[in-house]
């Protein structure tokens, strides 16, 4: 799934290597590098609405091995981005950003008498974050953004009853994509 994702970042960034000479372009698409490292891969994509705001959405596929444990899942999130910036213009400057997600997933695992073990979860949030996206004469893009974020979690074992473990509650949300302006 990665050389997937790093081929179509890659394929896009050929096709649009020549799309806008001045100014910014309207458009941003970009990936959070440290996700990649911890087996999660989230791809965003942002287009300007006017100066001052833009929305975003952004895809999300996670997955790892640990021991005779295998975590995976698929999400989505959205913002709405409101900048702030009197010299610049979306999507460069900095902003603020309502916004929701979603996740869905599951975790196998072996429960020590050979027997495999699957659980269900899913998780919607909502929050908000503050934060700067610096856009280069390249088409560079560096966004780095902190907030809050509230999770509501449920869990779902593999014979259909939900059982005790159920979370909710807020969340830090940090937020590191490197990317390219078209």
């Amino acid at each position: 799934m990665r050389k997937v994702l790093f081929a179509a970042m890659l394929f896009l960034g050929v096709q649009t290597a020549n799309a806008q000479e001045e100014g910014n372009g309207q458009n941003v698409i970009k990936v959070n590098p440290l996700g990649l490292i911890f087996g999660s891969a989230n791809v965003g994509f942002e287009r300007a609405i006017n100066e001052k705001s833009s929305f975003v959405i952004a895809p999300q596929f996670g997955g790892f091995k640990l021991g005779g444990m295998k975590y995976s899942s698929f999400g989505a999130g959205a913002q709405y981005r409101m900048y702030f910036s009197k010299t610049k213009t979306a999507p460069e400057g900095f902003y603020g950003a309502p916004g929701l997600s979603f996740v869905s997933g599951k975790v196998k695992y072996d429960d020590g008498m050979n027997e495999k073990e699957e659980i269900k979860f899913s998780s919607f949030g909502g929050g908000v974050m503050v934060g700067h996206q610096w856009i280069y004469n390249s088409g560079f893009v560096l966004d780095l953004g902190a907030g809050v974020n509230y999770q509501k979690f449920n869990y779902k074992d593999n014979e259909d009853n939900s059982f005790a473990l159920k979370a909710s509650g807020m969340l830090p949300a940090l937020s590191f994509s490197i990317g390219y302006n078209f």
